[in-house]
């Protein structure tokens, strides 16, 4: 038996036709599911993909294994969902999180807005990005590739850098460096 913790509230997961008829669970506002299949009800043993609990599942055509994010799940079945929402986010970021008052529908733009918030994404882009160029290297570079007495091939650049001869021609037409003169 399966105890409840204070305020839970359960629901019969609804599939959609895609899911086999036999695939019986229920889930709680605090996002645990219950596996109905057997004699005993039992709690589901979490499953991740991509960081996001999953619960695995058959197929009713051909029996395939699929699964259903259990964060979605529980916005269809216990939030309103209002017209144009399609993306459940993490009020939190913490994907494991699946508790009720985590979650929320969102638009596209309102899941981008909320993704590009998350502190984790702010600290990451501050976070130094390493390249085998620095600014004044590129700064050489484009010197030597604009000087128009060069007799030096462009492979021979690329070698003398450690860079492919791709990547200086990036750097001639501006689309890798573009911001260094």
């Amino acid at each position: 038996m399966v105890r409840n913790y204070w305020n839970e509230e359960w629901k019969i997961i609804e599939f959609d036709d895609k899911i086999s008829k036999a695939e019986k669970f229920k889930i709680s506002n605090h996002g645990r599911i219950i596996n109905c299949k057997g004699e005993k009800e039992k709690l589901v043993n979490p499953t991740y993909i991509n960081g996001y609990q999953n619960l695995p599942l058959k197929q009713e055509v051909n029996k395939k294994s699929t699964s259903r994010y259990v964060h979605k799940l529980m916005a269809e079945h216990f939030l309103e969902k209002k017209e144009g929402d399609q993306y459940v986010i993490h009020v939190n970021y913490d994907k494991k999180d699946n508790r009720l008052e985590n979650l929320k529908w969102a638009t596209k733009k309102e899941k981008e807005e909320h993704q590009f918030s998350n502190p984790e994404y702010k600290e990451a882009s501050k976070r130094r990005r390493y390249s085998k160029l620095t600014e004044g290297r590129v700064r050489l570079i484009k010197k030597k590739i604009n000087d128009p007495n060069r007799k030096t091939r462009m492979k021979m650049i690329a070698k003398q850098f450690g860079i492919s001869e791709m990547q200086l021609y990036r750097i001639k037409s501006g689309e890798n460096w573009g911001s260094v003169e």
